[in-house]
């Protein structure tokens, strides 16, 4: 999640010792980060390009600095901007966690898929950026959804998830190849929340860049993301935070969203759970939004004169993709051989934990490493 995707890359070096996983080396290739352009300048014009300079997750990023901005002058957005900033993620969470998988599991391919992939875009996107998504909108997206056999009940508990992976859906049938490997990549989850961000605020605000691209808590290394998010689900539950748990994580969000939305129109849900900000001192705000990814935060400071004097952007890559993180600690240990079959298991796995830019996966011996 970077302001120059293009130029972005992440490596995973898989470090094995015989024919077991002995540590990760993780390097990823980073642009010049957005919140050294940010200085000097007045929040309305960081807010206005923000969404501009990334390709994936724009809404979250243009919510994020904006709920940021906001909160470091003191200012209370209203419940109503609010309700529309949480219905303009929810809905972007939803296509990029749906076509995410769609790549992931090479569906790409299929006419029937892209084609109802375009119209759920098409559906999501806000006529009135002001506003909550629109009743019908919603309806269209809860239509398409369905067709593609993704609806709440599916998912509702472990006997309908099997029921849905035995179905005609082929979304169901490109599932179905991974269930026998529940096990691979599976570690226990520990997820980054609310409770977090305070500390996390004060660490940007300390460190800044040096945390935003390593952080941890005190030696801890949380996960965030969709498996985070739902991990006391009964079907996630049930299957672990493998390969194929991580993959119904995403589809258990994806077919609850069109509730979530019509919730969020109604106002009978909290936007927090989507949109949340706190203010760090005098002229420094902080913002955490939960998109596709996982929990992305924006720390503001704002100078006397109003200006901004530190932006810094932490995104869920960093701690999915921490050397020490959530995918170390899902494949630490594991056996696996330097072939092309477990490169093409492990690549899977990275892509679940989705790093939002591109990837290399490499096999080393320890005593080459």
């Amino acid at each position: 999640m970077t302001a120059a995707p293009g130029e972005d890359r992440i490596e995973v070096g898989i470090v094995r010792r015989g024919d077991r996983v002995v540590r990760l080396d993780i390097t990823a290739r980073r642009p010049i980060g957005i919140g050294r352009l940010a200085q000097g300048k007045s929040g309305e014009t960081v807010v206005a390009l923000v969404p501009r300079l990334f390709a994936l997750c724009a809404s979250a990023q243009g919510v994020a600095a904006a709920q940021a901005l906001a909160t470091a002058r003191g200012i209370s957005l209203a419940l109503a901007v609010i309700a529309a900033q949480a219905s303009a993620v929810l809905a972007e969470r939803m296509i990029e966690l749906l076509r995410g998988t769609v790549l992931l599991l090479g569906g790409g391919g299929s006419p029937a898929l892209t084609h109802q992939l375009r119209d759920l875009m098409i559906a999501a996107r806000p006529s009135n950026p002001a506003a909550p998504l629109e009743d019908d909108a919603i309806a269209r997206i809860a239509q398409g959804l369905e067709a593609l056999g993704l609806t709440p009940r599916a998912f509702a508990d472990v006997a309908a998830c099997r029921s849905w992976l035995g179905s005609e859906s082929l979304l169901a049938e490109l599932h179905r190849p991974l269930v026998a490997e529940a096990e691979f990549g599976a570690a226990a989850v520990d997820p980054l929340t609310a409770a977090d961000d305070a500390m996390i605020g004060e660490r940007l605000i300390a460190l800044g860049p040096s945390f935003a691209v390593r952080p941890d808590l005190a030696g801890r290394v949380p996960e965030t993301g969709a498996v985070a998010r739902t991990a006391h689900h009964p079907v996630v539950a049930a299957f672990g935070s493998g390969l194929f748990g991580r993959l119904l994580a995403r589809l258990i969000e994806i077919a609850a969203t069109p509730e979530q939305l019509r919730a969020i129109r109604r106002r009978d849900a909290d936007a927090a759970a989507v949109v949340q900000s706190m203010r760090l001192g005098d002229g420094i705000g902080l913002a955490a939004v939960e998109c596709a990814r996982g929990r992305l935060y924006h720390l503001m400071a704002l100078d006397a004169a109003g200006t901004i004097r530190q932006f810094e952007i932490l995104a869920p890559t960093e701690w999915n993709f921490h050397p020490e993180g959530p995918l170390a600690r899902a494949l630490v240990g594991t056996k696996l051989q330097a072939s092309e079959a477990d490169r093409c298991r492990v690549e899977r796995l990275v892509a679940a934990f989705d790093p939002c830019v591109g990837f290399d996966v490499r096999f080393r011996e320890a005593a080459d490493a």
